[in-house]
Protein backbone atom coordinates (compact mmCIF):
# COMPACT_ATOMS: atom_id res chain seq x y z
CA UNK A 1 0.00 0.00 0.00
CA UNK A 2 1.95 3.61 -1.18
CA UNK A 3 0.17 6.22 0.54
CA UNK A 4 0.20 9.96 -0.45
CA UNK A 5 -0.42 12.87 2.49
CA UNK A 6 -0.93 16.34 1.58
CA UNK A 7 -0.55 17.83 5.37
CA UNK A 8 -1.84 20.89 7.10
CA UNK A 9 0.11 24.02 5.83
CA UNK A 10 0.10 25.27 9.47
CA UNK A 11 2.40 23.58 12.61
CA UNK A 12 -0.49 23.33 14.97
CA UNK A 13 -2.84 21.79 12.35
CA UNK A 14 -0.26 18.99 11.83
CA UNK A 15 0.03 17.83 14.96
CA UNK A 16 -3.63 18.30 14.93
CA UNK A 17 -3.62 15.92 12.50
CA UNK A 18 -1.58 13.39 13.70
CA UNK A 19 -4.30 11.45 15.41
CA UNK A 20 -5.82 10.74 11.72
CA UNK A 21 -2.47 10.03 10.00
CA UNK A 22 -2.07 7.53 12.77
CA UNK A 23 -5.35 6.11 12.44
CA UNK A 24 -4.26 5.43 8.69
CA UNK A 25 -1.44 3.58 9.95
CA UNK A 26 -3.88 1.55 12.08
CA UNK A 27 -5.50 0.21 9.07
CA UNK A 28 -2.51 -0.41 6.87
CA UNK A 29 0.20 -0.81 9.27
CA UNK A 30 2.88 -1.66 6.20
CA UNK A 31 2.16 0.97 4.23
CA UNK A 32 4.43 3.22 2.70
CA UNK A 33 3.98 7.09 3.14
CA UNK A 34 4.88 10.56 1.23
CA UNK A 35 4.09 13.42 3.17
CA UNK A 36 3.86 16.50 1.14
CA UNK A 37 3.16 20.04 2.62
CA UNK A 38 4.86 23.21 4.30
CA UNK A 39 8.82 23.48 5.77
CA UNK A 40 6.95 23.09 9.25
CA UNK A 41 4.62 20.49 8.52
CA UNK A 42 6.47 18.13 7.07
CA UNK A 43 9.19 18.43 9.60
CA UNK A 44 6.93 16.90 12.15
CA UNK A 45 6.65 13.58 9.79
CA UNK A 46 10.18 13.80 8.37
CA UNK A 47 11.03 9.96 10.90
CA UNK A 48 7.75 8.92 10.47
CA UNK A 49 8.30 4.85 9.84
CA UNK A 50 8.05 3.84 5.68
CA UNK A 51 7.72 7.10 5.08
CA UNK A 52 9.39 10.17 2.89
CA UNK A 53 8.40 13.79 2.41
CA UNK A 54 8.36 16.84 0.25
CA UNK A 55 8.21 19.80 0.80
CA UNK A 56 5.95 22.15 -1.21
CA UNK A 57 7.17 24.87 -3.49
CA UNK A 58 4.25 27.10 -3.27
CA UNK A 59 5.16 29.45 -6.32
CA UNK A 60 5.61 26.08 -8.18
CA UNK A 61 3.29 23.63 -6.37
CA UNK A 62 1.72 22.37 -9.57
CA UNK A 63 4.50 21.88 -11.93
CA UNK A 64 6.69 20.48 -9.01
CA UNK A 65 4.08 17.81 -8.57
CA UNK A 66 3.99 17.22 -12.17
CA UNK A 67 7.86 17.08 -12.28
CA UNK A 68 8.09 14.56 -9.09
CA UNK A 69 5.01 12.48 -10.84
CA UNK A 70 7.48 9.63 -12.11
CA UNK A 71 9.81 10.16 -8.66
CA UNK A 72 6.89 9.45 -6.38
CA UNK A 73 5.05 6.70 -9.05
CA UNK A 74 1.84 5.67 -8.13
CA UNK A 75 -0.24 5.53 -4.92
CA UNK A 76 -3.08 3.38 -3.64
CA UNK A 77 -4.57 6.24 -1.77
CA UNK A 78 -4.36 10.18 -1.32
CA UNK A 79 -5.11 11.88 1.20
CA UNK A 80 -5.69 16.10 1.51
CA UNK A 81 -6.11 17.24 5.08
CA UNK A 82 -6.59 20.57 3.65
CA UNK A 83 -9.74 21.92 1.72
CA UNK A 84 -8.06 24.63 -0.25
CA UNK A 85 -9.17 24.60 -3.97
CA UNK A 86 -5.19 24.38 -5.10
CA UNK A 87 -5.45 20.69 -2.35
CA UNK A 88 -8.15 19.50 -4.64
CA UNK A 89 -5.71 20.37 -8.03
CA UNK A 90 -2.80 18.45 -6.17
CA UNK A 91 -4.79 15.30 -6.00
CA UNK A 92 -5.54 15.49 -9.47
CA UNK A 93 -2.36 15.81 -10.44
CA UNK A 94 -0.77 12.51 -8.70
CA UNK A 95 -1.31 9.03 -9.65
CA UNK A 96 -3.51 7.62 -7.37
CA UNK A 97 -6.46 4.94 -7.31
CA UNK A 98 -8.50 6.96 -4.36
CA UNK A 99 -8.33 10.20 -3.43
CA UNK A 100 -10.01 12.16 -0.44
CA UNK A 101 -10.38 15.73 0.44
CA UNK A 102 -10.67 17.14 3.89
CA UNK A 103 -14.19 19.33 4.08
CA UNK A 104 -13.84 21.88 6.53
CA UNK A 105 -17.46 22.59 6.95
CA UNK A 106 -17.98 19.18 7.68
CA UNK A 107 -18.41 18.75 11.80
CA UNK A 108 -18.01 22.60 11.84
CA UNK A 109 -18.07 23.46 15.62
CA UNK A 110 -16.41 19.88 16.35
CA UNK A 111 -13.08 20.24 17.77
CA UNK A 112 -10.29 20.22 14.55
CA UNK A 113 -8.88 16.69 15.87
CA UNK A 114 -11.69 15.20 15.44
CA UNK A 115 -12.39 16.65 12.40
CA UNK A 116 -9.59 15.41 10.96
CA UNK A 117 -10.24 12.15 11.95
CA UNK A 118 -13.52 11.77 11.53
CA UNK A 119 -12.46 12.65 7.97
CA UNK A 120 -10.48 9.55 7.73
CA UNK A 121 -13.10 7.01 9.36
CA UNK A 122 -15.35 7.97 6.61
CA UNK A 123 -12.75 8.04 3.89
CA UNK A 124 -11.52 4.40 4.94
CA UNK A 125 -15.12 3.10 6.78
CA UNK A 126 -13.22 1.76 9.90
CA UNK A 127 -13.05 3.38 13.17
CA UNK A 128 -9.76 4.22 14.78
CA UNK A 129 -8.87 2.77 18.52
CA UNK A 130 -7.20 6.12 19.37
CA UNK A 131 -8.34 9.81 19.33
CA UNK A 132 -4.59 11.01 20.91
CA UNK A 133 -2.22 13.00 19.06
CA UNK A 134 1.02 11.55 18.38
CA UNK A 135 4.00 12.64 17.09
CA UNK A 136 7.40 10.19 15.57
CA UNK A 137 9.71 11.85 17.52
CA UNK A 138 10.15 10.55 21.19
CA UNK A 139 10.29 12.66 24.01
CA UNK A 140 12.77 13.12 26.43
CA UNK A 141 12.76 12.81 30.15
CA UNK A 142 10.58 15.68 31.85
CA UNK A 143 12.17 18.13 33.88
CA UNK A 144 11.66 21.28 36.14
CA UNK A 145 11.43 23.46 33.44
CA UNK A 146 8.88 26.51 32.53
CA UNK A 147 8.62 27.58 28.72
CA UNK A 148 7.86 30.05 27.11
CA UNK A 149 5.73 30.46 23.97
CA UNK A 150 4.80 33.97 23.29
CA UNK A 151 4.19 34.16 19.35
CA UNK A 152 1.61 33.49 17.55
CA UNK A 153 2.59 33.20 13.88
CA UNK A 154 -1.52 34.03 12.66
CA UNK A 155 -0.93 37.47 14.07
CA UNK A 156 -0.71 39.44 16.87
CA UNK A 157 -4.63 39.40 18.21
CA UNK A 158 -3.84 35.99 19.58
CA UNK A 159 -0.87 37.15 21.24
CA UNK A 160 -0.66 37.91 25.12
CA UNK A 161 1.28 40.75 26.71
CA UNK A 162 5.59 40.24 26.53
CA UNK A 163 5.69 41.80 30.56
CA UNK A 164 2.48 39.55 31.22
CA UNK A 165 4.73 36.67 30.50
CA UNK A 166 7.86 37.77 32.25
CA UNK A 167 5.72 38.16 35.39
CA UNK A 168 4.47 34.73 35.03
CA UNK A 169 8.28 33.59 34.37
CA UNK A 170 9.22 35.34 37.40
CA UNK A 171 6.73 33.80 39.75
CA UNK A 172 8.21 30.07 39.25
CA UNK A 173 11.28 31.25 38.94
CA UNK A 174 12.26 29.54 41.82
CA UNK A 175 11.31 26.09 41.16
CA UNK A 176 12.31 26.30 37.75
CA UNK A 177 14.44 26.59 34.99
CA UNK A 178 12.95 28.87 32.26
CA UNK A 179 12.59 28.23 28.58
CA UNK A 180 11.92 31.10 25.53
CA UNK A 181 10.87 29.36 22.42
CA UNK A 182 10.02 31.11 19.10
CA UNK A 183 11.02 31.35 15.23
CA UNK A 184 12.73 34.02 14.06
CA UNK A 185 10.46 36.41 12.85
CA UNK A 186 8.93 36.54 16.79
CA UNK A 187 12.33 37.77 18.06
CA UNK A 188 11.77 40.63 19.12
CA UNK A 189 9.11 39.15 21.13
CA UNK A 190 11.37 36.73 22.55
CA UNK A 191 14.10 39.18 23.65
CA UNK A 192 11.66 41.64 25.23
CA UNK A 193 10.81 38.98 27.94
CA UNK A 194 14.51 37.48 27.95
CA UNK A 195 15.49 41.37 28.98
CA UNK A 196 12.65 41.64 31.59
CA UNK A 197 14.15 38.48 33.24
CA UNK A 198 17.54 39.28 32.95
CA UNK A 199 17.19 42.53 34.53
CA UNK A 200 15.56 40.72 37.41
CA UNK A 201 18.28 38.46 38.25
CA UNK A 202 16.77 35.73 36.55
CA UNK A 203 18.58 32.78 34.62
CA UNK A 204 16.67 32.58 30.97
CA UNK A 205 17.43 30.47 28.12
CA UNK A 206 16.16 32.15 24.94
CA UNK A 207 16.00 29.61 21.62
CA UNK A 208 14.24 31.70 19.50
CA UNK A 209 15.23 31.20 15.92
CA UNK A 210 17.23 28.54 17.23
CA UNK A 211 15.47 25.39 16.94
CA UNK A 212 14.54 23.02 14.35
CA UNK A 213 11.15 21.03 14.19
CA UNK A 214 12.78 18.00 15.46
CA UNK A 215 14.74 20.21 18.37
CA UNK A 216 11.59 22.22 19.40
CA UNK A 217 9.59 18.88 19.90
CA UNK A 218 12.58 17.38 22.02
CA UNK A 219 13.07 20.56 23.92
CA UNK A 220 9.12 20.59 24.51
CA UNK A 221 8.46 17.19 25.51
CA UNK A 222 10.90 17.29 28.26
CA UNK A 223 9.32 20.46 29.56
CA UNK A 224 7.19 20.57 33.08
CA UNK A 225 4.84 23.46 32.52
CA UNK A 226 4.31 25.26 29.17
CA UNK A 227 2.71 29.07 29.67
CA UNK A 228 1.37 29.65 25.74
CA UNK A 229 -0.79 31.19 23.18
CA UNK A 230 -3.20 29.45 20.48
CA UNK A 231 0.04 28.21 18.53
CA UNK A 232 1.37 25.48 17.02
CA UNK A 233 4.17 24.43 19.68
CA UNK A 234 0.96 24.80 22.28
CA UNK A 235 -0.24 21.52 20.30
CA UNK A 236 3.21 19.81 20.35
CA UNK A 237 3.02 20.20 24.35
CA UNK A 238 -0.23 18.54 24.00
CA UNK A 239 0.75 15.90 22.03
CA UNK A 240 3.43 15.10 24.70
CA UNK A 241 0.88 15.30 27.63
CA UNK A 242 2.99 18.32 29.15
CA UNK A 243 1.20 20.60 31.71
CA UNK A 244 -0.17 23.52 29.87
CA UNK A 245 -1.90 26.70 30.08
CA UNK A 246 -3.17 27.94 26.81
CA UNK A 247 -3.75 32.05 26.68
CA UNK A 248 -7.29 32.04 23.94
CA UNK A 249 -8.49 35.52 23.31
CA UNK A 250 -8.96 35.78 19.47
CA UNK A 251 -9.72 32.24 18.31
CA UNK A 252 -12.29 29.42 19.54
CA UNK A 253 -10.79 27.66 22.14
CA UNK A 254 -13.53 24.81 21.89
CA UNK A 255 -12.26 24.05 18.17
CA UNK A 256 -8.82 24.55 18.96
CA UNK A 257 -7.55 23.96 22.21
CA UNK A 258 -4.95 21.44 23.42
CA UNK A 259 -5.79 18.01 23.23
CA UNK A 260 -4.71 16.40 26.12
CA UNK A 261 -6.24 16.74 29.50
CA UNK A 262 -3.23 18.13 31.44
CA UNK A 263 -4.15 21.41 30.25
CA UNK A 264 -5.72 24.67 31.33
CA UNK A 265 -7.68 27.41 29.39
CA UNK A 266 -6.90 31.27 30.34
CA UNK A 267 -9.91 33.44 28.49
CA UNK A 268 -12.11 36.21 28.90
CA UNK A 269 -15.86 36.45 28.12
CA UNK A 270 -15.65 39.21 26.22
CA UNK A 271 -18.70 40.38 23.61
CA UNK A 272 -16.15 40.55 20.99
CA UNK A 273 -14.61 37.38 21.13
CA UNK A 274 -14.08 35.36 19.54
CA UNK A 275 -13.74 37.18 16.44
CA UNK A 276 -11.30 35.21 14.74
CA UNK A 277 -8.80 38.22 13.10
CA UNK A 278 -5.49 38.36 12.63
CA UNK A 279 -5.21 41.93 14.67
CA UNK A 280 -7.94 43.16 16.73
CA UNK A 281 -10.81 44.94 14.79
CA UNK A 282 -11.23 47.26 17.49
CA UNK A 283 -7.99 48.51 18.44
CA UNK A 284 -8.20 47.73 22.10
CA UNK A 285 -7.13 44.26 22.42
CA UNK A 286 -8.78 43.75 25.66
CA UNK A 287 -9.10 40.09 25.07
CA UNK A 288 -5.60 40.15 25.69
CA UNK A 289 -4.86 43.16 27.87
CA UNK A 290 -7.52 42.47 30.60
CA UNK A 291 -6.34 38.82 30.95
CA UNK A 292 -3.88 39.39 33.69
CA UNK A 293 -1.01 37.45 34.88
CA UNK A 294 -2.50 36.18 38.04
CA UNK A 295 -5.28 34.66 36.45
CA UNK A 296 -2.29 32.61 34.26
CA UNK A 297 -0.20 31.49 36.79
CA UNK A 298 -3.28 30.71 39.43
CA UNK A 299 -3.98 28.15 36.84
CA UNK A 300 -0.73 26.96 36.80
CA UNK A 301 -0.15 26.48 40.25
CA UNK A 302 -3.62 24.05 40.23
CA UNK A 303 -1.25 21.45 38.63
CA UNK A 304 1.26 21.54 41.79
Amino acid sequence: MNIFINLPTWLGDAVMASAAIYAIKEKYPKAKFTFYGSFVSVGLYKHFKNSKVLVENKKQRFSQILKARAMLGEFDLAFSFRSAFSSKIILKLIKTKKRFCFNKEILKEEHQVLKYLNFIEKSLDFKANSNDLKLPIKAKTTRKILGINAGAHFGSAKRWETDYFAEVAKAFSSTHQILIFGVESEREICEEIYNMLLNEGIKVKNLCGKTSIFTLCKNISMLDLLITNDSGPMHIGAAYGVKTVAIFGSTRFNQTSPWQENAKIAHLDLACMPCMQKKCPLEHHKCMKDLKPKIVINLAKTFF
